[in-house]
């Protein structure tokens, strides 16, 4: 069973992610019976997955829960937040066990802990009642046979009313399959192959896809048009006949019913007649023809779209591309030497097929980033009820796709920023009152495209950040003096909460909440070459951007040359480049600046600045603007090498972790170069930045 285990981890957390929405969904809406039904089905798979893995705490924790909500699905209760409270609870402990099944057994005093809470609801709410007799059982099915009834399309209930015109019965035959059935959809398929002998299926529950794709429990429910004739008894026969059925249940669809809908189909009909055409031979036929023959096709077996591929297989392939993109490069530039005609055709032809497969392979590591997003709102509810405040989380842009790698990471700074949101940003609701704001407050967390960025932000409309308090508790932890503070503008002091060991052991509500774990989440956005922005807005709300590049794989940059060297600078991080004439070249305070429309852009030597030689002067200065976030900066170079795609390799632990530097890459010929880091240089203190909005 060992090498089924990643399987058995991957579709687990899937289905547990599946109970927690539907739980979310059901505290808001009780009456949500198809939620509460899709909850007890992943209990149920999860339950039957943990059986034949030999995983019997799990799988004995599942069934109880799938009992208690067997009972919900009967209407007996209705589930409400100390329900809620409790499931989530033992989702919870699914959770851990799952994490943890090298030490599953360590876990049995906590299963029958659960396992006792869940049966004492199940006394308190509703009397415990064994199953039914089979004779009984079509009790249990009316709710589906009511539920086929009403969704009969036009065409279906003109088929009906045919059917009745000419003394057909229909007939309702739910099926149960055995506990424990394995290819649960080969059985449902042929008892299908059955029906079709004796009649025509009219309408299934759950939907004929959903059966074909397993998603039901044990049973179904197929409405039957027979044929002229039709035996019951020989029917049901038939379908016994097949192996795990359980048990099967024929009864007639009540004739009154009938007639009634073939009364709505003839109404459906003389309107259509009056409004497309008349008789039989108006559009109302075209359509119901038209429908007759997707239904048929919808009968087929439908084709899987996905496949489960290991991560380390996908980065594996990523590797072999970026080495294939780096010899690819050499070969160009070798044949470029040789200066053939049928060579350069070839190389043409091999620089569009390495880059459509490069493009290719970079698609399969993008991921939604809603697989992070999905645990948000657990998280935010929990937080809520601790607090006692009222939180609605608002989420959009979850199918926003990312590099895998990137949507791994993310997760921990949304965790900081969501916490400071529930915790310190949104007031109590008696605040919230007193300021005229709803009771209850709203964060939303949303993520979208931005050129070659995501941006993913997280807003508050609760109290704000007071920059005169941050930078008191700033000048208080010595971070900053009085005069610097005094200079400080509120932008440059609100950024104050990203440095690190601010506001660590004060308590938050000195400064408004913010500044608690603020500085790990700019150094996780920062290692991930993302950077990260601050709006605030006091008594009104707060804004946390971030902005992070699509891949760390492979990525575009520009060459530049400074003294000897050879540096990559990411695109994403270039505004524009400039030529610059010495006599434009201004001094301010010691430092070389520029007027660019109207705006001061200080300048800085990247030679000098990387402690690689010093400034030369020279008739023209190659500029490189560059900008993280609101700080920006232009850097000289000595040349501009064109743009290049290139491998992104990590450092050594030895020289890991260097400020400005994002990791190397291998150039066509062999040489290898450094990935200037360009959020990280700009944050050092040696260099001369300016901000976006300072205008001269």
């Amino acid at each position: 069973m060992e090498e089924y285990k990643d399987l058995f981890l991957a579709e687990a957390h899937e289905y547990l992610q599946n109970m927690t929405e539907c739980l979310l969904e059901l505290e808001k809406d009780p009456a949500a019976l198809e939620k509460l039904t899709e909850m007890f089905r992943a209990a149920h798979s999860l339950k039957g997955m943990s059986g034949t893995m030999g995983y019997e705490l799990i799988m004995k924790l599942t069934h109880e829960m799938e009992s208690l909500l067997d009972k919900l699905r009967s209407g007996k209760t209705a589930v409400n937040t100390n329900l809620a409270n409790l499931l989530f609870e033992t989702v919870d402990l699914v959770q851990l066990m799952i994490d943890n099944l090298d030490k599953l057994e360590s876990f049995s005093q906590d299963v029958a802990t659960m396992e006792e809470k869940l049966r004492r609801w199940q006394d308190q709410e509703a009397a415990v009642k064994d199953s039914p007799p089979p004779e009984q059982a079509i009790e249990a099915g009316s709710d589906k046979e009511m539920f086929i009834t009403r969704e009969l399309n036009e065409f279906e209930k003109e088929m009906l009313k045919d059917a009745a015109f000419r003394g057909e019965r229909s007939y309702f035959v739910n099926v149960w399959l055995r506990e424990g059935s394995l290819l649960k959809s080969v059985r449902s398929y042929m008892v299908h192959k059955v029906m079709e002998r004796h009649g025509e299926v009219i309408k299934t529950f759950p939907p004929q896809q959903d059966i074909e794709e397993e998603k039901f429990d044990l049973d179904f429910t197929i409405l039957l048009l027979g044929k002229q004739g039709l035996d019951p008894d020989e029917l049901k026969r038939n379908i016994e006949g097949i192996a795990e059925i359980e048990r099967v249940i024929i009864t007639p669809f009540d004739r009154d019913k009938q007639h009634k809908v073939a009364s709505m189909a003839s109404k459906a009909s003389a309107s259509g007649g009056a409004q497309g055409g008349s008789g039989k031979g108006g559009a109302g036929v075209a359509r119901a023809q038209a429908a007759k023959k997707t239904m048929n096709v919808t009968l087929g077996r439908t084709v899987e779209k996905t496949v489960r591929v290991e991560t380390a297989k996908l980065d594996a392939l990523v590797n072999l591309v970026g080495e294939l993109i780096i010899n690819r490069t050499r070969v160009l530039e070798l044949g470029k030497q040789l200066q053939n005609e049928m060579l350069e055709t070839s190389h043409e032809q091999l620089e569009r097929i390495t880059t459509d497969l490069q493009g290719a392979v970079m698609t399969l590591r993008m991921v939604p980033i809603k697989q992070v997003f999905d645990r948000f709102p657990r998280m935010v509810r929990d937080l809520s009820l601790d607090g006692g405040k009222g939180v609605k989380l608002i989420i959009s842009g979850e199918e926003t796709e990312l590099d895998r790698t990137i949507v791994n990471q993310i997760g921990d700074p949304l965790v900081h920023l969501l916490r400071n949101a529930v915790d310190h940003g949104i007031e109590p609701e008696e605040e919230r009152k007193r300021k005229g704001k709803d009771p209850v407050g709203v964060i939303h967390l949303e993520a979208h495209h931005e050129g070659s960025h995501v941006v993913v932000s997280v807003e508050d409309d609760g109290s704000g950040i007071d920059p005169d308090k941050i930078k008191e508790k700033a000048i208080e932890r010595k971070l900053i003096s009085r005069e610097e503070a005094g200079a400080m503008g509120d932008d440059e002091a609100i950024r104050l909460v990203l440095q690190s060991g601010f506001s660590t052991s004060a308590k938050v509500t000195d400064v408004s909440g913010r500044g608690v774990g603020m500085d790990v989440v700019k150094n996780s956005i920062e290692a991930l070459n993302g950077t990260i922005e601050i709006k605030s807005k006091l008594g009104k709300g707060s804004k946390f951007i971030l902005r992070l590049p699509l891949t760390l794989a492979i990525i575009r940059t520009l060459m530049v040359r400074a003294g000897e060297e050879i540096y990559a600078i990411p695109i994403e991080a270039i505004r524009e480049n400039l030529f610059v004439e010495p006599q434009e070249i201004k001094t301010i305070q010691q430092g070389r600046v520029i007027i660019l429309r109207e705006e001061v852009l200080p300048l800085n030597c990247l030679r000098e600045s990387l402690g690689m030689g010093t400034f030369k002067e020279q008739e023209v200065y190659p500029v490189v603007v560059v900008q993280a976030g609101d700080r920006k900066v232009g850097f000289i170079v000595d040349e501009l090498m064109g743009q290049q795609e290139v491998v992104i390799k990590s450092l050594s632990s030895f020289i890991d972790g260097i400020r400005g530097v994002a990791g190397a890459t291998v150039l066509g010929d062999g040489t290898v170069t450094l990935i200037l880091d360009i959020a990280g240089l700009l944050e050092d203190r040696r260099f001369n930045v300016g901000k976006e909005s300072v205008n001269h």
